[in-house]
């Protein structure tokens, strides 16, 4: 027979999904809701910064969302933000859409705000929660947050006039804004790429922020501002960063040597390596010569043995061949993020990076 204690409640399935956790198993008369909030950038936020977030009903297109919980973490502390939205239960209705809404202020303004709303409840398909830097509008003497920005990575396009950008870091796509250090951004993608629209891989210092939008009589949309362009690397792309390639029995395309992009020269072979699954042989190739040797493996360290390559004379490629073969001799270390392999040297520095392909 049920206890009394347990009839106060309805049963629920609990839905875990990569770092965003939605809790289901309430109270027939009260629902909490149960996430977690992190945003990209390596920053500290004040002693003072408070995390809100926000259960809204959306279903109305042309009524204002409605209210169903909300809360704060004062002071937000660090990453990640977890928190609790206690709601009427009985509010939650069949055929109905939910969504949360995240922001971090400080004093008043806001620094991290979600740019998207997140669809719960009701057997909605959870994604991550991410928060998104927003721009201060502070002096440089009065930063509100206490390092700088880390590098962003990107698939950005051009087309008709128009910039967009798919952030490697949560896929999500984004006007960019033409102000500031676009222009390099834009002359060295033109330059890179093969066809009109191509997407290509960039690397980027800036920052997420409210800029006027490109149609008539709608309202200002979150938009990438470029503040520092990097580079254009044409053979690279974001990869799947939910999922770690394998180290052996991959093949692994030689896409940069240290901060220069890797090229292939036309009917050549492209430079990758592939290191075996049944011993500790390699094969690959140099860009224009085939390389074989060997390899020792010990945890994350990683060093080559032995490696040796034909002796062809190929009209191209020859110098970066001649670098990629310096890399393996001081190679150390390796690392593997997502779709993508670093070789590091003894100071830890990348001097060259892979990324997966299908085993051919």
């Amino acid at each position: 027979m049920m206890s009394d204690a347990l009839k106060f409640f309805r049963v629920r399935p609990c839905l875990l999904l990569a770092s965003f956790a939605w809790a289901g198993c309430a109270a027939a008369w009260a629902g909490t809701l149960e996430g977690t909030a992190a945003y990209r950038e390596r920053v500290a936020l004040p002693p003072d910064a408070v995390f809100e977030a926000v259960l809204q009903d959306v279903s109305k297109a042309d009524a204002p969302a409605e209210l169903l919980g909300r809360t704060e973490i004062d002071p937000a502390g660090q990453l990640p933000f977890r928190f609790q939205i206690a709601y009427d239960d009985a509010a939650v209705r069949p055929g109905r859409r939910y969504v949360v809404r995240a922001t971090v202020r400080h004093q008043g303004q806001v620094l991290f705000t979600t740019d998207r709303a997140y669809p719960v409840l009701q057997g909605a398909a959870n994604a991550p929660l991410t928060l998104r830097l927003v721009s201060t509008g502070r002096r440089p003497s009065q930063p509100a947050l206490s390092e700088a920005r880390p590098a962003l990575t990107g698939m950005f396009a051009y087309m008709a006039d128009a910039a967009t950008i798919s952030l490697c870091a949560d896929a999500q796509r984004l006007p960019v804004a033409m102000e500031l250090d676009y222009k390099a951004l834009e002359a060295a993608y033109l330059k890179e790429r093969t066809q009109p629209g191509q997407e290509l891989l960039v690397s980027l210092e800036g920052e997420i922020a409210p800029r006027a939008s490109m149609e008539p009589n709608q309202p200002p949309r979150l938009s990438l501002v470029v503040e520092r362009f990097i580079n254009v690397w044409p053979r690279e792309s974001c990869g799947n960063p939910q999922v770690e390639s394998p180290l052996r029995g991959t093949y692994w395309k030689l896409v940069r040597l240290g901060e220069t992009p890797v090229r292939v020269a036309e009917k050549q072979p492209e430079p990758h390596l592939i290191l075996a699954n049944l011993d500790l042989r390699i094969s690959g190739s140099g860009g224009c010569n085939g390389l074989r040797g060997s390899f020792e493996l010990d945890g994350d360290k990683l060093r080559f043995r032995g490696v040796a390559s034909t002796r062809m004379a190929c009209l191209a490629g020859m110098e970066q061949e001649q670098r990629f073969l310096k890399s393996m001799e001081k190679a150390q270390r390796y690392r593997i993020s997502g779709s993508h392999l670093d070789m590091l040297d003894a100071a830890g520095t990348a001097i060259a990076r892979f990324e997966a392909v299908a085993l051919r």
